[in-house]
C-alpha cells in the first residue's frame, strides 16, 4: 500500500451528493449525529479519537452518494454509531431493495432531490431544538378577546375605538417582537413540509419502511397544516410587497393570529417530535440504502459474514482512500496480528485499512475486499495521539491514558477489535517494550482481535506465547533508491534499512560508520 499516496488522497476535492464536485461542511452534516441521543440498544458510537485515527470525515466524502440533505446526514450518523447484527442485515435488505430495480431507484432520488438545498439540512431543528414557547400567552388572549369585543361595540359606543386603538398598538409591539421567534423556525419549517411530501411519495413506491412510515407521516401532517403561518407568513418582506398581504397582515395584529397560531405550532412540534423523527429516519434510510447501493456499483464491494469466535478472515482487502490500493489478505484464527516494518512500508495503512472495513461492514454492510469475515465487534484504536496543551498533558501520559479505555473495555464480555500503532513510543525503549509486551498480551485475551504494529522487533519474540502471528512489511534498496511492495509478508521482520536509508540521502560517511559501530555494539557484535 502506498502511504504517501494516502496522505496525498485525502487533500483531493471529493464528489458531493449526486456526484457533483462539492465542499463539504461537517458542522451541518454531523449535525444530526451529535445532536441525537444514544438510542436504547445501541452496541457502539465510534468517538471522536476512532474518527480520526480512520480518517472517517475523508472516508465519508468518498463513500457518499446521498442524494438528500436528509439522507446525508442520517449516512454520517450510521457511520458512526454501530446497533448491532439485526440492525447491519435489516440495512442489507433495504439496499437489497434498489439491487434489481433501476427505475425505482431513480424514481426514489427525485423525490429526494427536493431536500438536496442546505436549507435542508435545518430539518433535524424541530427534533431536538427546544421550542421557543410565547410568553404571557394568557395576556394575549386577553387582549385578543378585548380588541374583539371593542371593534364589535364600536357602533354603539364609539369611545370604544380608542380602547381598540391602544390595544392594536400593544398588539403591534406583540407581533413584531415574536417575528423573531418565528424567523428561527422559517426555514425549518419550509423543509418540513418539503420532507412530508417526500416522504409521502417514497411510500408510495412502496420502498422498505413504508408501511411503518404511515402513521408518522399522517402526525406530521398535522404538524404541517399548523406550521404553514411560520413557513408563509413570517417573512415580512413578502408581505409588505403586496397590499393583499399587508391587509392580511393588518388583521393578523390586531388579533394575534400569528402570535397564537405560532403558540399552537411549537405545542405542536414538542408533541410530535418523535413522529417528525420518524419521517426524518425513514427518508434518510432510503436516501443511504440508495447511496451504498450506488456505491457497491461502482467500487469492488462485498457483503461481511458475521461470525463466532476469535476469527478474522480479510482477502483482498483494500482501502478506500488509496488509488490502485495494493490488496492484501489476512487470516487470524484464534490469534492477534503483530506486524513490523519501517516507516513508509504501509503497516499502518494496513492495521487501519482492517478496522475501517470492519466498521463499514457493521455499519452499511459492505466492505472494499472481495471476502471479509469476523465476529460483529466494538472498535477502538490507537494510532493518532498527541499532547493536550490546554490540559498540561504529556505525549505519553495520553497514551497512558487512551490505552487504560482499551484495557477497560477489554474486560466487559462483548468482542473487541483493539488497532493500536507503535504502542507507547512516548518513552523511552526499555520501559515502552516492557510495557508494550504486557499491555498487548492482556488485550489479546478472550474474545478479542488485536492487530499492533510496531518498529520493535524485540516485541515479535517476546509475545510468541502470548498468541499473536507475525507478519510484516518490507522494502529493498535497488539503484539507490527505496523500493516498497506494500505486500503482506509472513513472519518477523529480519532486516534493518534505516542507516541504509540515510545513505541513500548522503548522510555524512563518518555520521554512517559511527551509526553502523554504533549498532554492532548494541547487537552485542562488537
Amino acid at each position: 500500500m502506498r502511504p504517501a499516496d494516502y496522505i496525498a488522497s485525502l487533500f483531493k476535492p471529493s464528489g458531493g451528493p449526486g456526484g457533483e464536485s462539492a465542499a463539504y461542511d461537517f458542522d451541518p452534516i454531523g449535525s444530526y449525529f451529535y445532536n441525537c441521543p444514544a438510542e436504547e440498544g445501541v452496541f457502539q458510537i465510534v468517538d471522536a479519537e476512532t474518527t480520526a485515527d480512520l480518517d472517517l470525515n475523508a472516508v465519508f466524502e468518498k463513500i457518499d452518494r446521498t442524494t438528500s440533505r436528509v439522507g446525508q446526514q442520517y449516512l454520517y450518523a450510521r457511520l458512526r454509531t454501530l446497533r448491532g447484527e439485526e440492525d447491519a442485515a435489516d440495512f442489507d435488505r433495504r439496499v437489497g431493495a434498489f439491487e434489481n430495480d433501476d427505475e425505482l431507484m431513480q424514481r426514489c432520488a427525485g423525490h429526494l432531490a427536493r431536500l438536496a438545498g442546505d436549507d435542508a439540512y435545518d430539518l433535524c431543528r424541530l427534533i431536538f431544538d427546544t421550542p421557543v414557547r410565547v410568553r404571557r400567552i394568557g395576556l394575549i388572549y386577553a387582549l385578543t378577546a378585548a380588541a374583539t369585543a371593542a371593534l364589535l361595540l364600536a357602533p354603539f359606543y364609539p369611545a370604544l375605538l380608542l380602547l381598540f386603538v391602544a390595544i392594536y398598538a400593544v398588539n403591534m409591539y406583540i407581533h413584531y417582537s415574536n417575528k423573531i421567534n418565528i424567523s428561527l423556525y422559517t426555514s425549518a419549517v419550509k423543509q418540513l413540509s418539503t420532507a412530508l411530501k417526500t416522504a409521502r411519495h417514497l411510500a408510495a413506491e412502496g420502498v422498505p419502511g413504508s408501511d411503518e412510515a404511515a402513521r408518522p407521516i399522517r402526525r406530521v401532517a398535522e404538524v404541517e397544516h399548523r406550521s404553514r403561518i411560520v413557513g408563509t407568513q413570517g417573512d415580512g418582506g413578502n408581505e409588505l410587497a403586496a397590499v393583499g398581504w399587508l391587509a392580511f397582515e393588518l388583521v393578523k395584529i390586531a388579533f394575534n393570529i400569528e402570535v397564537i397560531l405560532f403558540h399552537r405550532f411549537t405545542g405542536s412540534i414538542a408533541t410530535h417530535r418523535d413522529a417528525i423523527h420518524d419521517v426524518f429516519r425513514f427518508i434518510g434510510r432510503t436516501d443511504a440504502a440508495i447511496s451504498v447501493m450506488r456505491l457497491r456499483r461502482a467500487a469492488k464491494t462485498c457483503r461481511p459474514t458475521f461470525t463466532d469466535g476469535k476469527y478474522l478472515e480479510a482477502v483482498q482487502v483494500v482501502h478506500p482512500l488509496i488509488e490502485g490500493c495494493t490488496a492484501n489478505t489476512l487470516t487470524l484464527d484464534g490469534t492477534g496480528l503483530l506486524l513490523t516494518g519501517s516507516n513508509m512500508s504501509g503497516k499502518t495503512t494496513f492495521i487501519r485499512t482492517v478496522m475501517l472495513n470492519a466498521l463499514l461492514g457493521e455499519t452499511l454492510c459492505t466492505c472494499f475486499a472481495e471476502r471479509f469475515t469476523a465476529p460483529y465487534m466494538r472498535l477502538h484504536s490507537s494510532i493518532r495521539i498527541s499532547d493536550d496543551i490546554t490540559e498540561g498533558t504529556s505525549y505519553y501520559l495520553q497514551e497512558v491514558l487512551t490505552v487504560k479505555r482499551l484495557l477497560e473495555d477489554a474486560d466487559r464480555p462483548a468482542a473487541c477489535l483493539f488497532v493500536l500503532d507503535e504502542l507507547f513510543k512516548g518513552t523511552n525503549t526499555t520501559e515502552r517494550i516492557a510495557a508494550g509486551k504486557a499491555v498487548l498480551a492482556r488485550l489479546n485475551r478472550g474474545p478479542h482481535i488485536v492487530l499492533a504494529a510496531t518498529h520493535d522487533i524485540e516485541l515479535a519474540e517476546l509475545l510468541r506465547g502470548d498468541g499473536y502471528e507475525l507478519h510484516h512489511f518490507r522494502e529493498e534498496v535497488a539503484d539507490g533508491r527505496l523500493v516498497f511492495d506494500y505486500c503482506l509478508h509472513t513472519g518477523p521482520l529480519t532486516t534493518r534499512n534505516a542507516i541504509r536509508i540515510l545513505e541513500l540521502y548522503d548522510y555524512p560517511p563518518e555520521l554512517i560508520a559511527e551509526a553502523y559501530d554504533t549498532q554492532q555494539k548494541l547487537l552485542g557484535k562488537g
